[in-house]
C-alpha cells in the first residue's frame, strides 16, 4: 500500500471516518493509479477528496456535494471513464492468457482470426 493513511482531526464536529470511506480509500492505495501520485500535495489534494466524500456520506447532502465530489475523484482516476481521459490503462487480469492454441494472448494469430471472421460472416 502506498501513499499516507488519512489524517485525524480534520473531519467536522472531530468526529471519526466512515468506515466505507476508510476502505474505498485503502483500496486507491492498493491500486494501479496509486502509482500516478507522486507528490506529498497530490496526497493532500486526493484527502480533500475524501474528506468531502465523508462529509457528503455524513450529512446526506448527496445532490448538493455529489457532483463536486465525482469531479475530485475524476481527477485521480475513479472510474474507467477518468482513467481513458487520462490515457492510463489498467491491465485487465487476462491481458496475457493464454489462447486457445497455447499462444500467449499477446501473440496474433492472424489465420485464427480470418476462420473467426469467416465464420461470423
Amino acid at each position: 500500500m502506498v501513499g499516507p493513511d488519512l489524517p485525524e482531526g480534520l473531519l467536522s464536529k472531530n468526529r471519526s471516518w466512515n468506515p466505507h470511506v476508510v476502505d474505498w480509500y485503502d483500496q486507491f492505495r492498493m491500486s494501479p493509479q496509486a502509482s500516478l501520485i507522486r507528490s506529498d500535495p497530490m496526497w493532500m489534494a486526493l484527502q480533500v477528496a475524501f474528506i468531502e466524500l465523508d462529509e457528503m456520506i455524513y450529512t446526506g447532502r448527496y445532490g448538493s456535494m455529489g457532483p463536486e465530489v465525482r469531479q475530485m475523484f475524476a481527477q485521480f482516476g475513479w472510474t474507467p471513464a477518468s482513467l481513458r481521459a487520462m490515457r492510463f490503462d489498467v491491465p485487465e487480469a487476462d491481458d496475457l492468457s493464454a489462447s486457445e492454441n497455447g499462444e500467449t494472448g499477446a501473440m496474433i494469430d492472424f489465420e485464427d482470426f480470418r476462420r473467426r471472421q469467416g465464420a461470423v460472416g
